[in-house]
């Protein structure tokens, strides 16, 4: 339905034009003539109402995207882990955004290529440390793995939409795939960076930041599951801390070893003080907590400070995580071990860490050499321990 508004500028008079149809995003349009008005509104309302008879399902003309991502995050959403649901709202408002307004049979899969073009060209920023005065921000390039997730989350939408018979196409299904995906990233700190790092977190006006980093090197726990923990998950009678946050859902613990014991010993004093003083008694308890006791702590600016300070480029809190099993595998650790220790179900992901464990099998090979055809002079040296105290 069209609706011209008169309206009366500097300049002299104006008609503005708003068609809107269920199922489409509303159009505007300004005339100086009402009679060009009149017939854009009639042009744009026959353009749009001939498009609803593409979709195989006439519901398809009348659903909206929007519809589709309210009921998703309704019911199907709040089921997922949080890490889960933190970064499906990021690709769902992306394309609530996008084509939110528009009928399911009005979004073709040329549309959709366009937006994906858009998405790798504009690139994000993400601010670090604190900008200086005329200074802009670096943008940076989406990954093929990020331009990947996006497009999964909306070729997911449009198969629920198939599932729920409001729709009868899914135009994802023409959009190019993102394939030859690498996943390799194997950046760890060197005994150097890491003496650098620590140095820093622990200079650091965040006290938090130096057990949680402690943490993370030690256990190869990630980011997420870290700041989840509860005083509950605690158990440092038996040295074990309990992950219930996981990527992958499932329950599991870590060893404490003894200096991040002596740290989390501090740490589960400091919180249980600042709980009893806030009197938050029937609310989670935070083994990270931020000061008002509400959430855990967010460290995020002391953590870039802490790399600025300590020199180190190109580098990622996840990536502590790759510095742990990288540490293991150097030190002698089966895949099965590592897979273990990160929480991996399958050994594929613990792959990438096969070529630092060469020294470890070729001394394993050089075992059954001795066993088959005798000693030799030749001897393989062990591979040294990187996982020494923190």
């Amino acid at each position: 339905m069209a609706n011209i508004q008169k309206r009366e500028r500097k300049n002299g008079t104006i008609f503005r034009v708003q068609v809107r149809i269920k199922g489409f995003p509303v159009q505007n349009k300004s005339f100086k003539r009402l009679t060009d008005a009149k017939m854009w509104a009639q042009q744009t309302e026959a353009s749009i109402r001939k498009g609803e008879f593409q979709n195989v399902i006439k519901t398809a003309g009348k659903k909206t995207l929007g519809e589709v991502i309210t009921r998703y995050r309704k019911e199907i959403l709040p089921r997922k882990s949080e890490g889960t649901q933190r970064a499906e709202s990021t690709h769902l408002d992306y394309w609530e955004a996008a084509f939110g307004e528009y009928a399911l049979s009005n979004i073709e899969t040329d549309k959709i290529e366009e937006r994906m073009a858009e998405l790798e060209a504009q690139g994000y920023s993400r601010r670090t440390t604190e900008l200086k005065e005329g200074q802009k921000p670096t943008l940076r390039r989406r990954s093929l793995r990020t331009l990947k997730y996006y497009r999964h989350t909306l070729a997911m939408l449009f198969k629920l939409a198939k599932k729920w018979k409001w729709t009868g196409s899914n135009p994802v299904d023409g959009v190019n795939k993102i394939t030859k995906l690498r996943n390799e990233r194997v950046r760890y700190l060197s005994d150097k960076e890491r003496e650098a790092l620590l140095k820093a977190c622990k200079a650091s006006e965040s006290k938090q930041l130096y057990p949680i980093v402690v943490f993370a090197l030690s256990t190869g726990a990630r980011k997420g599951e870290i700041m989840n923990l509860t005083l509950a998950d605690l158990d440092l009678t038996r040295n074990r801390a309990t992950l219930r946050e996981t990527k992958n859902g499932e329950t599991r613990s870590v060893p404490i070893v003894p200096h991040l014991h002596d740290l989390l010993t501090k740490e589960l004093k400091s919180a249980k003080a600042l709980y009893k003083e806030l009197a938050l008694k029937s609310q989670t308890q935070w083994l990270f907590p931020r000061p008002d006791g509400q959430e855990p702590i967010y460290f995020r600016k002391a953590w870039y400070n802490a790399l600025e300070k300590a020199g180190i480029a190109d580098f990622r809190f996840h990536d502590l995580r790759h510095s742990t099993a990288s540490y293991l595998a150097m030190g002698g650790a089966t895949p099965l071990d590592i897979a273990a220790v990160l929480g991996h179900k399958t050994l594929q992901m613990v792959k990438r860490y096969a070529h630092l464990s060469e020294a470890h099998t070729s001394a394993v090979v050089n075992k059954l050499g001795e066993r088959i055809f005798g000693a030799s002079k030749y001897q393989f040296r062990k591979p040294r321990k990187l996982l020494r105290k923190l």
